[in-house]
């Protein structure tokens, strides 16, 4: 019984990458992954049987049908590129930017005391204080200048990977440094392979909501004043109240976010893919 057990462990590691792939996705389908489809067809069944393309329960002014929002991309299909773009160009600064800094001085603060002990204290006097609560200094120091709208961002996704880096660095279990400390490594080895490993799991949550937080910022900061991007997109079209172009930057965002989280989510699996999360 045991050699039988054996051999197909065996073949089972055997197996190719691709029948591997192939089988966890077939498990993925059978646990139901096939709902995020239905969902989605049931979502879209329901958006074209409340407006005009179906039923007509609710006014085009109020809710605009799919076949108004496709209208209105072709509509302002000229400038959609270049709006889309320099949305990503922004949220893409602030967010990387953001990121880096809240990491490095998280990680400064939790190797150093003399750090912690400055940088605390104004970390969690502006921690609570909502970001966009500083538009109006921004638009005082900057203009519309690109440097205000890409900073807005970056203070958001710093406030939050900041402390999650230092709560991250603390919930590594201290036995593993000091024992690797016992066994001759330098500082530099404990770092590299001890703490960056054990604190790239566990930022994977904070990176995301992070990511959602940058388009809502970005979103504000192109609201404040702006020339292109979907936020004075949809800001252009409520001054002259076409529902349908206001309703098009919504789904655009939602796509963009969707996607581009995604993204983050395969990028960190891959990063990780050595420890046991459950992607």
């Amino acid at each position: 019984m045991e050699n039988r057990q054996s051999l197909q462990d065996t073949r089972q590691a055997e197996q190719p990458p691709e029948a591997s792939t192939a089988a966890r996705k077939s498990g993925e389908w059978r646990e139901g992954k096939y709902l995020s489809i239905l969902s989605v067809v049931l979502y879209l069944l329901l958006w074209i049987a409340i407006t005009e393309d179906g039923f007509g329960i609710v006014s085009s002014t109020f809710f605009p049908s799919p076949t108004m929002v496709i209208q209105a991309a072709v509509t302002v299909g000229d400038v959609l590129a270049n709006d889309i773009i320099a949305t990503l160009a922004r949220l893409f600064v602030g967010f990387v930017g953001g990121t880096l800094v809240g990491i490095g001085l998280g990680l400064l603060m939790s190797f150093s005391k003399k750090v912690y002990y400055f940088f605390d204290p104004l970390i969690e006097s502006l921690r609570p204080v909502p970001v966009i609560a500083v538009i109006p200094f921004f638009l005082l120091w900057f203009g519309i200048n690109e440097v205000g709208k890409i900073l807005l961002v970056l203070l958001g996704v710093f406030a939050i990977m900041v402390v999650s880096t230092v709560e991250a660095v603390r919930n590594i279990p201290k036995i593993y440094s000091q024992a690797a400390a016992t066994l001759g490594a330098s500082k530099t080895d404990i770092f590299r392979r001890i703490i960056l490993p054990g604190i790239m799991p566990q930022l994977v949550g904070p990176l995301r909501v992070s990511l959602a937080l940058s388009f809502t910022l970005v979103v504000a900061a192109e609201f404040m004043g702006a020339q292109s991007g979907l936020g004075y997109r949809i800001l252009e079209a409520r001054r002259l109240f076409n529902t349908d172009v206001i309703l098009l930057g919504i789904v655009l965002f939602g796509i963009l976010s969707g996607v581009l989280d995604r993204g983050l989510r395969r990028l960190m699996a891959y990063v990780t893919r050595w420890s046991e999360r459950n992607v």
